[in-house]
């Protein structure tokens, strides 16, 4: 596997300390992740950025087949949190799956080719020994099947309001935070436990063929929409 990272700190933003540790847990949370996965040809950009995950001081990117961007918040105190390498490794190992499916040209820009891409990356994350992240579980199990209910006719959507389905709307019940997240990976997890598949060995299952079995019955998820 060839990865490059790629510094990019020209106003040392991001604290000397913290800078050099989450460099060296990249490069092993790579090392990690090589198990599940090669990759050639591949830069990671490290930069800092206010616009993160809040409760981690950090967020990712995948920007294109070749290149993924992981930013941290010099002023966030989450960056001190010993779960950092955790988190660091669960965000490589994400958006390094979502490489994989860009890299297999089935990637679909639809609410349910969101869903199924996003579902992926959180099972990737649990399959290299990251914990299951926080936003696979942000809603409880009768909010999770009301926002399913009202997903299922826009699956094939290509215009949507993608960043309420996954970030929420400040103050609006309507759209939870994480709603996208949760709904992604309660979908693909019981998908995948059921054709007895690895997040990695799905990286190029188009999005239709995991929605059509949801949608069809097959699939025992969100009971209350089907």
């Amino acid at each position: 596997m060839t990865i490059t990272f790629h510094l990019l700190d020209a106003m040392d933003e991001i604290p000397a300390p913290i800078k050099q540790d989450a460099m060296a847990e990249l490069e092993a949370a790579s090392g990690q992740i090589a198990d599940f996965v090669q990759l050639n040809r591949l830069d990671v950009v490290v930069a800092p950025e206010a616009w993160v995950i809040r409760e981690w001081g950090l967020c990712g990117y995948a920007n294109s087949p070749g290149r993924i961007t992981i930013t941290l918040d010099p002023r966030s105190l989450r960056l001190h949190d010993t779960e950092r390498p955790d988190r660091l490794l669960a965000t490589l190992a994400h958006e390094m799956h979502h490489v994989a499916r860009l890299r297999s040209g089935v990637e679909t820009y639809t609410l349910g080719g969101r869903f199924v891409s996003e579902g992926l990356a959180q099972c990737f994350e649990e399959e290299v020994g990251a914990p299951t992240p926080f936003y696979a579980m942000a809603l409880d199990s009768e909010r999770l099947e009301q926002m399913a209910a009202r997903a299922r006719p826009l699956l094939s959507a290509t215009e949507y309001e993608h960043d309420n389905w996954m970030f929420g709307r400040k103050g609006d019940p309507e759209w939870p935070r994480h709603a996208g997240y949760s709904l992604g990976y309660a979908l693909v997890s019981t998908w995948l436990a059921e054709r007895n598949m690895s997040a990695i060995d799905a990286a190029g299952v188009p999005a239709t063929e995991i929605t059509e079995d949801w949608l069809s019955g097959r699939l025992p998820v969100f009971a209350a929409s089907g």
